[in-house]
């Protein structure tokens, strides 16, 4: 009670204006309360779906952020999610079921679920090798695009051993049987002082950014270039997309330095013993094996068809800068705001904040006008 109250508080004090057309999901305590909400969608007949990674269950509200029910929650039978951290959701292309997806040491397959919470069926992919899946997402023909990470194989260096990410954006058919990779990376992400184990992740690499446009093509970045590449499912680049991001600045020295403390004081709070024995091994990263920071943090597809890019958090003013684009490029508008992993859907705008105690706040504002004319809106309420 007392941590709604505090909430309530908050609110109260920062949102005056927004009235009808601003609420919060989740705060309610019970089944509905969120602590830690990570993927938003709006849903068939316009309730509202949010993952919580706290307790690994898919929240249900109303258009009006009434709780409805859950969907999941955590385990290892069907229907259940294995791997809370790194699960991620979406629906068929019909709107007659909700699937989600797990990582590494989760369940090996798509879990498809019925919109009232009751386990159907999974689908397996027809691979032999250690994969996780990410995210996904449904196509006409009832295959998926699905982005797949394979199990990475260290390699030794002078000082350290280096893991290697091998992702892969797939179209699969019905079946789960891969007939097309369409974009593949092998990313250096980790390193550690063992072959086997300990390892920590290192800064400034490259990302893997993709979301339909259509039925038939994909965008795609890995935030080093000011440009996004579209391509169709067969794999084939058909075009590419300017953006007013910025170019991709240089790593320095000074950058490393920083995150090595960061890092240092994060290793040593949590775990001081996991530090001397693995976690030091970050003191001998002294060179980036990047040359440049990715200069986009995400995207997403709205419902005109238009991609909203957000940009890098300018930690110092806790600002990011967010960009709507259309498919040709052009710049519908640019804004700077204190709130972050915006997402357009039909009828809201979703968005999260952080209150004074650092919880995560699920926003949603009505749909007033064109999306240009929300996220003004939106801009000018939280500059």
């Amino acid at each position: 009670m007392k941590k709604i109250l505090l909430i309530m508080f908050f609110i109260v004090l920062i949102f005056p204006a927004f009235g009808k057309n601003y609420f919060i999901i989740g705060l309610e305590q019970g089944e509905g309360e969120l602590i830690y909400p990570r993927k938003i969608m709006q849903g068939p007949y316009g309730n509202i779906y949010i993952y919580d990674q706290r307790d690994a269950f898919i929240k249900v509200y109303s258009s009006e952020g009434k709780y409805l029910r859950r969907i999941g929650g955590k385990g290892q039978g069907p229907g259940e999610i294995q791997r809370p951290d790194a699960a991620s959701f979406g629906f068929t292309i019909d709107k007659k079921l909700l699937f989600f997806t797990e990582f590494f040491r989760g369940h090996r397959w798509i879990t498809f679920m019925e919109l009232n919470g009751k386990f159907k069926r999974v689908l397996k992919l027809e691979m032999n090798k250690e994969y996780g899946i990410l995210q996904a997402f449904s196509l006409k023909d009832g295959g998926f695009l699905a982005e797949v990470f394979f199990m990475d194989v260290p390699e030794k260096k002078r000082d350290y051993f280096v893991y290697y990410e091998p992702i892969a954006l797939v179209k699969i058919d019905s079946r789960g049987r891969i007939i097309k990779k369409i974009v593949e990376m092998n990313i250096m992400s980790r390193i550690s002082k063992i072959g086997d184990g300990g390892a920590a992740g290192i800064p400034f690499t490259p990302i893997f950014e993709w979301l339909p446009l259509n039925d038939k093509s994909i965008v795609f970045t890995d935030g080093l270039s000011k440009n996004l590449r579209v391509y169709n499912h067969k794999g084939e680049l058909i075009r590419e997309i300017k953006t007013p991001l910025s170019v991709p600045e240089m790593v320095t020295k000074d950058d490393l330095d920083k995150w090595r403390e960061r890092r240092r004081e994060s290793f040593r709070h949590r775990n001081t013993a996991w530090y001397k024995r693995f976690g030091n091994v970050i003191e001998k990263y002294k060179k980036s094996f990047y040359k440049h920071k990715p200069n986009i943090s995400d995207m997403c597809v709205t419902p005109e068809s238009n991609i909203l890019l957000a940009g890098l958090r300018d930690s110092e003013k806790e600002r990011k800068k967010y960009f709507l684009i259309d498919q040709k490029g052009k710049t519908l508008i640019e804004f700077k705001t204190r709130v972050y992993e915006i997402k357009i859907s039909n009828n809201f705008v979703f968005f999260k904040l952080m209150d004074e105690d650092e919880n995560v706040l699920v926003c949603c504002m009505k749909r007033q006008g064109t999306e240009k004319e929300d996220l003004i809106k939106l801009a000018k309420q939280f500059k």
